[in-house]
């Protein structure tokens, strides 16, 4: 190869290393957190939440609708025994028997409540938890796809680098200077002729500079941008 064409070859290597070195990174970040996931798994893990307290306090209610009836059949039994003869202690019991069942009433429409709030809960839970195992399923898939796609850009970045290396070590350190200045400066260092204009600024480039391009054993600069020309 000519200068030119080394030099050539050298920033297609490089553009290529940059390129996949930026895809690399993401791969790397992707396969380090998935937010879909995680939200899946939030929202999941905040409705076993839920549910779980809707549960309790189901739990509760039922507990004290058990004290309640424990009390309402201590009342009736003491109440229609026959044992209890005094007037003013049946008419205390009876009010407390009618008040008690009041209170029971009540609590049945709480606890209807309460386990529709369950039942409810329970849908919510099961419905995220489908979505979490669907999230972990394409996670799974998405991660075997990453981990082959992570080697196979290790594998090639590995060759770019070596490729690179070789290149560079076939440059006089003056062209090498000159290459590396226009990347920092302007990204391309190298630009093609194409219809006898820079490819990439556009300006004209006069046919004696043009031809020296064309032969590759000097660096020859655009008038319009400075990159290198290259035939």
């Amino acid at each position: 190869m000519n200068l030119l064409s080394l030099l050539w070859h050298l920033q297609q290597t490089d553009l290529e290393l940059e390129d996949k070195s930026q895809r690399a990174r993401q791969v790397d970040a992707t396969l380090a957190n998935d937010p879909a996931l995680a939200a899946a798994r939030t929202a999941h893990d905040a409705a076993q939440q839920q549910l779980a307290a809707a549960r309790a306090q189901l739990r509760d209610r039922e507990l004290e609708a058990q004290t309640l009836d424990a009390k309402i059949k201590t009342l009736e039994e003491r109440l229609y025994s026959g044992r209890v003869t005094n007037p003013k202690e049946l008419d205390g019991m009876e009010k407390d028997l009618q008040m008690h069942r009041r209170q029971r009433d009540a609590l049945d429409d709480k606890l209807l409540t309460q386990m529709d709030t369950v039942e409810r809960g329970q849908k919510d839970a099961e419905a995220k938890m489908r979505v979490r195992e669907q999230a972990e399923a394409a996670r799974a898939h998405e991660l075997a796809q990453l981990t082959r796609e992570r080697d196979a850009l290790a594998a090639r970045l590995a060759e770019l680098n070596a490729t690179r290396t070789q290149t560079r070590g076939t440059l006089a350190p003056e062209a090498l200077s000159t290459y590396d200045h226009l990347r920092r400066k302007i990204g391309r260092a190298v630009a093609p002729i194409k219809r006898e204009s820079c490819g990439l600024c556009g300006v004209a480039t006069p046919t004696g500079l043009a031809h020296r391009a064309r032969e590759g054993n000097e660096l020859v600069l655009c008038p319009g941008c400075g990159r290198i020309l290259a035939g």
